[in-house]
């Protein structure tokens, strides 16, 4: 029996110790959270700091491909988020096509076949910045012709 709690005792110690390394959180696969996320929503970049607000997500596919929904809160304030947004997708090979800045801002975006909107609203969350990217794929439907 003794020799048991000794045991529980040395498993909770190395387990503690274990919990306070700085190392990045990674998956089985030794993935990080940054090469989870870049498996998870390819070519898009995301700000610094900024997290994904799981139930408000919706993610179908992943990489380049994917379509959905995902919320994020960034810690930059909403124009800091707007530039990130603004430079960075270009940069990753996305075509800006209409932005608008104001209280609650929205850039959208085409790359190949797929469309990306994202909406910054600022001021919606206490230190940091509500935003919502949502991703489709781009309509090859043709519109009626016009009589």
């Amino acid at each position: 029996m003794n020799n048991l709690v000794k045991l529980l005792t040395i498993l909770t110690m190395s387990l503690s110790v274990i919990a306070c390394t700085t190392t990045p959180i990674a998956n089985a696969d030794g993935d990080t959270f940054q090469d989870i996320q870049t498996k998870l929503l390819g070519d898009m970049p995301i700000p610094g700091g900024a997290k994904i607000i799981h139930d408000k997500s919706l993610i179908l596919g992943s990489g380049d491909t994917w379509a959905g929904r995902v919320a994020i809160t960034a810690v930059q304030n909403s124009t800091e988020t707007f530039t990130f947004f603004r430079e960075q997708f270009q940069n990753a090979g996305w075509t800006l096509v209409s932005s608008t800045k104001t209280r609650n801002s929205i850039l959208v975006f085409i790359k190949k076949d797929r469309t990306a909107t994202i909406e910054i609203e600022e001021g919606s969350i206490v230190g940091g910045t509500g935003v919502m990217l949502t991703v489709a794929p781009r309509s090859t439907v043709s519109p009626p012709p016009t009589k």
